[in-house]
């Protein structure tokens, strides 16, 4: 019982902590400053590799947001395994594979999106 409470925390804190950095990365004022953040990053790409679905999907629209700031593009694409995460995640199918894959051609610089 005791693990089983300990992993329904871990996965609640885990939920919570994508969910306000998604909430953050909506407004597009704070998506500069989320990017150069020395660990915002990691700690996203990490989410793109978590068990729990809903972590999955909260990091894909956070990451997904940051990309739509043409000036986050270079850094979040040079960051240290956020290509590969995205990658595995467009593995998927469904919402998560869209989302992955929207990331993933704004950061490829084939996106449209608007600013």
């Amino acid at each position: 019982v005791n693990s089983f409470v300990g992993t329904m925390s871990a996965e609640l804190d885990a939920l919570t902590v994508v969910n306000q950095l998604r909430d953050l990365a909506a407004d597009p004022l704070n998506r500069r400053a989320i990017v150069e953040d020395q660990g915002c990053l990691p700690g996203l790409i990490l989410f793109l590799d978590h068990p729990n679905p809903q972590v999955v999907y909260s990091a894909l629209l956070a990451v997904r947001y940051l990309a739509e700031c043409r000036a986050n593009r270079e850094k979040m694409k040079g960051e240290l395994g956020m290509m590969l995460s995205l990658q595995n995640v467009m593995q998927n199918s469904g919402l998560r594979r869209y989302c992955a894959s929207d990331s993933w051609s704004h950061l490829r610089g084939c996106g449209s999106f608007a600013k």
